[in-house]
This record gives C-alpha cells, sequence and structure tokens, in this order.
C-alpha cells in the first residue's frame, strides 16, 4: 500500500500554507523581529570576535571590493589591519585607545578563512558592499555584521518550517524560532561576521528536506541539494548529514515499514552520503588547485597523535552546555529539553507524532555525538591538528532538535512559561553582567 500523509496532517505542512506569499511575509516578519536584538549587539560590541571574526570580516571585505573568490594562502589586507589595530579582539586583548593609527607593514597575517566555501562570504560581502557603499552605514566592519539580521531572520523561518512539518503547533514553532535571538550562543552567530550565521538553516532545510522526501513530498534531486548546502557553507556541518544518514538508516530497519518505504529511504541515503562527499572532495581539490601560498597551520593546534579520550570528551559539547561558562545552568535545562523531547519520541511515547519523526529522533542525538568525532578525526587526518569542537560547529544540528522540543508544548501555559524562561535567559547577561560568548 502506498504511502500517503493524512488529511489532517497536511494542514501542518508549512508548504500549503496560503502558498508562497504567506512564507515570505512571514519570513520578512522574521527579519524584522531579529533587527533590534542583532543590530545592538552588531553595534554596540565593539571588539572582534574571538572565533575568528577578524579574518572572516577581512574576506567579506574583500568581496566587497570586487575579491569575490579569494584564494587560500592570501594575507590579511591593510583594512583587516587598521580593524584589528581599531577595535582589539576580546578575551585577547584590551580595547585599543581612540584615535587609532595604522599599523606599520609587517610580514603579514595569512588569512586562514581563505580555506572555507565561499558562499557565506560571497552573499554576505555583495550585501554588506551595497550597505556601505550607498552611504546606509559608515562603516565597512558594522555593514558586514548587520547583514546578520538577515541570516537570523532567515534562521528563525527555517527552524519555524521544521517545527511545522515536524508536527509542532504555530505558537510553539514561534517560539522554538525564537531562540535564534534569545539564546546568546545562538544570537551571536549573527551580531559577529562568521559563516556559522548559516548553520541553523543548512540543518534545518537538510532535515526538512529528508523529512519530505521520505513522505513522497519532495524528489530525491532534492537531496543533493541539501548536500551543497551542508559542503558549501562550512566544513563542521558535516555534523547533520551524519544525522540525516542515521535517520534513513534508521527508516530502513525500523519494524513495520514497508519494503518500498525501506528502499527508499536506503536510496535517499546513498544520495546524500554520495553527494555530500562529492562536494567536499571537489571543494577540498578546488582550494588545492587555487591556493598561492602555502602557510603553516596554528601551532597550538599541532599533534603527533590524537588524544582519544579528549575526542569522546568534546563530543558532549553537542548534547550539554559544556563551554557556556555562567550561562550553563539554563542553557543546559534547553538542551535537556531538545534531548529530553527526542528520547520521548524515539520510544513512540509522543501522541500524534507526523510520520518519520520517530526515526528522526535517533539520527538527531547519536548524529550529535558522531559528528563531533567524526570532525576531530576529520581536522587530525587532513591538517595534523586537534582542536576543541564547540557548540558552534554543532548549530546544524540543534534545528532538530528545537523542533522536538516544541512538541513539548502543547497547552497555553507550557507555551508561556517557556517563553518566559527564554526572555530571563536572554536577559541574564545584561541583568548580572556575565559573560554571553560561546564556544
Amino acid at each position: 500500500m502506498p504511502f500517503t500523509v493524512p488529511r489532517r496532517l497536511q494542514r501542518l505542512d508549512p508548504s500549503g500554507l496560503r502558498g508562497w506569499q504567506r512564507q515570505v511575509l512571514l519570513l520578512f516578519a522574521f527579519v524584522l523581529i531579529a533587527a533590534p536584538f542583532v543590530g545592538y549587539k552588531a553595534l554596540n560590541d565593539k571588539q572582534l570576535s574571538v572565533y575568528d571574526e577578524w579574518q572572516y570580516a577581512d574576506r567579506v571585505h574583500a568581496v566587497s571590493n570586487g575579491n569575490v573568490l579569494m584564494s587560500d594562502g592570501e594575507l590579511i589586507s591593510r583594512w583587516g589591519e587598521f580593524v584589528l589595530a581599531c577595535r582589539g579582539i576580546e578575551r585577547l586583548s584590551e580595547p585599543p585607545p581612540t584615535p587609532c593609527t595604522m599599523p606599520p607593514e609587517g610580514q603579514g597575517t595569512p588569512n586562514y578563512a581563505g580555506s572555507d566555501p565561499p558562499a557565506y562570504f560571497v552573499a554576505t560581502g555583495l550585501a554588506a558592499g551595497a550597505l556601505h557603499k550607498t552611504g546606509i552605514v559608515d562603516n565597512a566592519l558594522n555593514s558586514g555584521r548587520l547583514i546578520g539580521i538577515l541570516w537570523a531572520g532567515l534562521s528563525m523561518w527555517c527552524v519555524w518550517l521544521l517545527a511545522r512539518t515536524l508536527g509542532a503547533n504555530r505558537a510553539a514553532s514561534a517560539l522554538a524560532a525564537s531562540t535564534v535571538v534569545l539564546v546568546p550562543g545562538f544570537l551571536q552567530q549573527y551580531s559577529f561576521i562568521t559563516p556559522h550565521a548559516l548553520d541553523i538553516p543548512v540543518g534545518a532545510f537538510t532535515a526538512l528536506a529528508a523529512l519530505k522526501y521520505l513522505r513522497r513530498e519532495w524528489p530525491v534531486w532534492v537531496l543533493p541539494i541539501a548536500a551543497l548546502t551542508i559542503a558549501g557553507v562550512k566544513g563542521s556541518n558535516i555534523v547533520v548529514a551524519v544525522a540525516i544518514g542515521i535517520t534513513f538508516a534508521a527508516v530502513v530497519v525500523w519494524p513495520g515499514v514497508e519494503r518500498r518505504d525501506r528502499i527508499r529511504a536506503l536510496i535517499g541515503g546513498a544520495v546524500l552520503t554520495v553527494s555530500t562527499m562529492v562536494f567536499f572532495v571537489g571543494h577540498s581539490a578546488a582550494i588545492a588547485a587555487t591556493r598561492v601560498a602555502e602557510y603553516p597551520p596554528p601551532g597550538a593546534f599541532i599533534k603527533d597523535e590524537l588524544a582519544w579520550d579528549y575526542v569522546i570528551l568534546d563530543s558532549a559539547r553537542f548534547i550539554t552546555s559544556w563551554g557556556e561558562g555562567p550561562l550553563a545552568a539554563p542553557g543546559a535545562w534547553l538542551v535537556m529539553a531538545m534531548c529530553g523531547t527526542a528520547v520521548v519520541a524515539w520510544a513512540g511515547l509522543v501522541p500524534d507524532l507526523t510520520p518519520y519523526a520517530r526515526q528522526l529522533a535517533p539520527g538527531y542525538l547519536l548524529g550529535a555525538v558522531i559528528g563531533a568525532i567524526l570532525l576531530d578525526v576529520i581536522v587530525f587526518v587532513t591538517s595534523q591538528q586537534q582542536f576543541g569542537v564547540h557548540l558552534r560547529y554543532g548549530l546544524a544540528v540543534f534545528p532538530i532538535g528545537l523542533a522536538f522540543a516544541a512538541l513539548l508544548l502543547r497547552t497555553r501555559t507550557a507555551i508561556g512559561l517557556a517563553f518566559v524562561a527564554l526572555v530571563l535567559y536572554a536577559a541574564m547577561p545584561a541583568l548580572f553582567s556575565l559573560d554571553s560568548i560561546v564556544a
């Protein structure tokens, strides 16, 4: 008997909510909601983020000035040197005195962002260039940061779509989407310049593509598009490919699934896996072919051998809030809500689940754990380095967890309490002078 989506569940499908015009308006609304949150921090956090914003900002500025495809091995520009002299880097240096002056010329610093995929930098650079050159924003760095408003709105919209597709109601889906600007670890990806700003949309789209493919709503060729977004934004996004691959495997071995649906899942898993690997290998080959200079990796990360005890502990960063400093306790509550709901759904204890939601749960939980280990191994094998796999490297899997957490919120009381908790969480850094920067 062919698989069909029940009429009641079709009403939950966001693609059928009065057409694409409604979705465009919803996306615009999320951008407006994100604007004050992202804009305030982008303009008021004067120092550069310790998490590579200096390199990322320089690459975005290069795109704004016509160097669209930066080659690996290029040096930080004189503009980048001036920005560093004027702003400094948080946690690494005190804010420089003003007025600042251009530093003397030296040997130059390699821009390590040159090896990253170009998608984020090209999109952000072109948009930031338009803001700056038209005079709307008079500071080039702030122009790049303010484009994060668009990426935050896009992230909120994608979380909304995934939560609705998974079966959450509108209010719960909206609350899940609001975490993008209310959880400090998420918000900082949009107020600074970083390609991690697109991780949540990549993860949500990949999960959405898998669900709709399994439900026979989207064709198989959508999966290579998802693979392209995974490889085309940031290498760490391979964690969501692992999660969805496990989901497809769960469908194949799940009791009671019809043979034709098992075969469909097997094909989907193979297509996503092969496409992701092809795009990753292709990007690596392109980087190697266009590299303009060799440079040594940061010496602090070079290791003679992989420390497996550290690798295992590292994976905990994806499923706990370890590394979130003073905000660890409320952050752990959010993580427990995400993982707890997934466990309950996996066990079949959540009523009225939409098709394939149960199989997505082991993909999310196991993918988060295995994904971190895989990243450690890939980095060591390709570059002889080992460094901490921080929360931001797992951002692509969090939309799935947020969508599961939204399934918990089935009453007005639950939604109200969750909203109050999120608002208090967002206010904690300002109320108690806490460091909200998350690794």
